[in-house]
């Protein structure tokens, strides 16, 4: 066994079968996988109000159009890791592709709360399947960590885009051809970037791990009442938020029993392995990566939900003009995620993800001072400094992969999505809910202020990190 596994690694590990434009076709599908993750997440946040119409209902069904897709994306890309590290990256990518193609048609012609839910959430479940695996296949294809540096630059730049394009895309479709076209352009999109990967990422390695099935059930129920808990305590269900949060303890509980008890019986050479193997979260430079991963989406998300929703209640700016509001950070966030990666190819992480948290910390306070003054105008110009934050994310993602064994490249991205999408759940929840009871004046600022204190946190984890890297330069 122990052969085997070292032929197995001795494959990841083996210089780049792709090369040339295929390789970089294969790096622009793969980033693609995840600018149409992102690009889901944000664009339904526009159609809440069209649904309402179409549909009826208050908004608290609303609101599970976003959760539906949240709580099992944040739930299965654990999971989804360690599967695609045990039965290959691009076979897994392709699953996830198919069940998020068919979900989309399932919402497109939805015509109740009920099922336009339930596909949101088949979704996620797809979403969750095809974003840890392309991240893995990045890894394959960029073995040496400057090119992979600079190919991450390309990754996060096509996939921060899609996150920050989502309201003004959304607009535009919601305007002209209704809801439904939401959903509708996710698939011919998600059958082109599925056949591209199809064709040309390398071939799989498979049967590296078997993981144990009960670690991956209670740790897929444990992240999922976790997350469900941050977003009805969020909305103010406190009742639901205590039952979800008994769940997560008892998931939690008998998560840590059953992987120590596997982690044990695999030492003697008895499989399956623990879903998280001892040896992934020793890194200090891997640990301080996912704080990071954290504080990132938890302001981006939480600053551009109540943006949004101040523009249009407080600003009277329609659906359409809220959507071109945020078109200047998209601008901003290609730029930067672009750049990040050939910035840390030739210094290092550091320097780009102090960069990018420290432009992110001084737009949230613009935006604040933007709110107080009723200025618009500044509110935009905050939220497209806030759009630097993106020099960031290649960066920390880079740290991440570094500091992680190859062999286990789609759990450790599952688990750096992992905590970055339980951030983006707690900024919504978080911020939303101090915005909902402070108003749009003292809310929102209180709200922003917050969002800027993240941003200080995530410094300082940032250069835990990237310590722990050597001296912030990758290793």
């Amino acid at each position: 066994m122990q052969s085997t596994r070292l032929e197995q690694t001795e494959k990841l590990t083996a210089p780049d079968r792709v090369v040339g434009v295929r390789r970089g076709a294969a790096l622009i599908a793969c980033a693609l996988t995840f600018g149409l993750v992102q690009l889901d997440a944000t664009i339904v946040q526009v159609s809440l109000d069209s649904l309402r119409t179409d549909l009826g209902g208050g908004i608290g069904a609303a609101q599970w159009v976003i959760d539906g897709y949240a709580v099992p994306f944040a739930a299965c890309m654990l999971a989804a890791g360690a599967l695609g590290d045990r039965f290959g990256h691009r076979r897994g990518c392709l699953v996830g592709f198919v069940i998020f193609g068919l979900a989309s048609i399932l919402a497109a012609v939805s015509g109740s709360w009920a099922l336009l839910i339930t596909a949101r959430a088949l979704q996620g479940v797809g979403a969750a399947v095809m974003l840890p695996a392309s991240l893995a296949i990045i890894s394959r294809l960029y073995s040496e960590p400057r090119s992979r540096s600079r190919a991450l630059g390309v990754w996060g730049g096509v996939a921060t885009t899609g996150f920050a394009a989502g309201p003004a895309l959304g607009g535009l479709l919601i305007t002209h051809f209704g809801w439904p076209s939401i959903f509708w352009i996710n698939v011919p999109a998600a059958a082109v970037i599925a056949t591209t990967i199809g064709i040309l990422a390398p071939t799989d390695v498979t049967g590296l791990h078997r993981i144990h099935a009960l670690s991956t059930v209670l740790g897929m129920i444990g992240l999922a009442g976790l997350t469900g808990t941050v977003i009805e305590a969020g909305q103010g269900e406190l009742i639901m938020a205590a039952g979800l949060s008994a769940i997560t303890v008892i998931a939690g509980c008998a998560f840590v029993r059953t992987e120590r008890r596997t982690a044990r019986g695999h030492r003697r050479s008895r499989p399956p392995e623990p879903l998280i193997p001892p040896g992934l979260l020793r890194p200090p430079a891997f640990r301080w990566a996912l704080l990071t991963g954290l504080c990132f989406n938890l302001a981006m998300y939480g600053a551009l939900l109540c943006v949004s929703l101040t523009l249009q209640s407080s600003y009277d700016f329609s659906v359409l003009q809220g959507g071109l509001a945020v078109l200047p950070m998209a601008l901003v966030v290609s730029i930067g995620a672009t750049g990040s990666g050939y910035l840390a190819a030739r210094v290092g992480p550091r320097p780009p993800m102090i960069a990018g948290f420290t432009s992110a910390a001084i737009g949230s306070a613009v935006i604040a001072v933007g709110g107080w003054a009723a200025s618009p105008t500044m509110i935009i110009a905050g939220l497209t400094v806030v759009g630097l934050c993106s020099l960031a994310m290649p960066a920390m993602t880079s740290v991440a992969l570094n500091s992680a064994p190859i062999e286990h490249a789609g759990l450790a991205g599952g688990a750096l999505n992992t905590t970055r999408q339980l951030g983006g759940a707690i900024g919504v929840a978080l911020l939303g809910a101090i915005l909902n009871v402070g108003g749009a004046r003292f809310g929102f600022v209180e709200a922003l202020l917050l969002a800027a204190i993240v941003c200080a946190v995530a410094l300082l984890s940032t250069v835990r990190a990237t310590t722990s890297t050597g001296a912030g330069h990758d290793r």
